[in-house]
C-alpha cells in the first residue's frame, strides 16, 4: 500500500468521524457572510450545503463550496437527509415557516424540513429572518403590521412544538457538536440549558422568568399568562 493511498484512507476515516450537518441555503437579505464566517470556525464538522434554485443564481454561491459539498435538486433528494446528524436552517423565512406549520411541501426548504421532522432528525434554526421582532426585520421595516407579526409568532411557536429548535448561534454550535445519542441526555447533564416553549406549556407553574433560562418564545408565553 503506497503512501498516497494510506493518506487518502486516513483522510476518509477522519472525515467519517466528523459530525455531518446539512445546511439549507436560500436567498436572504442579511447575515449570510456572518453565518459563513461562523461555519468556517467549525472544522470538526462536515458540512454539506443544499442550495435552492434561487440560491444557485447568486454570485456568492461558490464560497459555500469552500466549506463543504454543494448539493442541489439534481444531486440530492429528501430521502437522503437521513445520512446527516442534523439539519441547520440559518436563513428560514416566513414563507417556509408558514408552509411547514401547515404541512405544505411547496418549496424545496419545506420539503426537506418536513421530511427531517418525520424522521426525527434534529433541526436547528436561526430566527432573524422570520421573527418580526428581530433586529434585521426591524431594519428592513417588516414589523409594521402587529396583527401579522402576532400570526408569525404563533407559527414560530407551532414550529417549535413540531420539533424545530430556534436558538442563538452559540447554542446551536454547541448542539451541533453533541452526538445524537447524547442529545436526549443533554437536559439531565446541563442544568444551565434554555427551557423551551413546549416544556413551559406542559407545566407552566414549574418555571419562572427569574429562576430559569428560557427561550424567547417561552418567556413570551409566561408573560402572557400574567396579563
Amino acid at each position: 500500500m503506497n503512501e498516497k493511498l494510506i493518506e487518502q484512507i486516513v483522510l476518509r476515516v477522519l472525515q467519517q468521524m466528523k459530525r455531518r450537518v446539512l445546511v439549507l441555503l436560500s436567498p436572504s437579505q442579511g447575515y449570510q457572510q456572518a453565518v459563513y464566517q461562523r461555519l468556517v470556525q467549525l472544522p470538526a464538522v462536515s458540512f454539506s450545503f443544499y442550495a435552492t434554485k434561487e440560491m444557485l443564481t447568486k454570485s456568492n454561491i461558490e464560497q459555500w463550496q469552500e466549506l463543504g459539498q454543494l448539493l442541489d435538486l439534481t444531486s440530492f433528494n429528501a430521502e437522503k437527509i437521513t445520512e446527516y446528524h442534523c439539519v441547520f436552517l440559518p436563513f428560514i423565512e416566513t414563507k417556509t415557516l408558514n408552509e411547514v406549520v401547515n404541512g405544505l411541501s411547496v418549496s424545496e426548504e419545506s420539503q426537506f424540513v418536513l421530511h427531517a421532522l418525520s424522521q426525527n432528525i434534529p433541526i436547528m434554526a436561526l430566527k432573524y429572518h422570520c421573527c418580526p421582532d428581530s433586529e434585521l426585520n426591524q431594519i428592513l421595516g417588516l414589523n409594521k403590521n402587529e396583527q401579522y407579526g402576532n400570526l408569525i409568532k404563533e407559527n414560530i411557536n407551532k414550529a417549535i412544538s413540531l420539533g424545530i429548535q430556534f436558538d442563538t448561534f452559540n447554542n446551536i454550535e454547541n448542539k451541533i457538536l453533541i452526538k445524537n445519542d447524547e442529545i436526549s441526555n443533554e437536559n439531565k447533564i446541563d442544568q444551565n440549558r434554555y427551557i423551551t416553549l413546549r416544556e413551559v406549556m406542559n407545566d407552566p407553574k414549574e418555571y419562572s422568568l427569574n429562576k430559569n433560562k428560557l427561550t424567547d418564545s417561552a418567556m413570551d408565553y409566561l408573560k402572557s399568562l400574567k396579563k
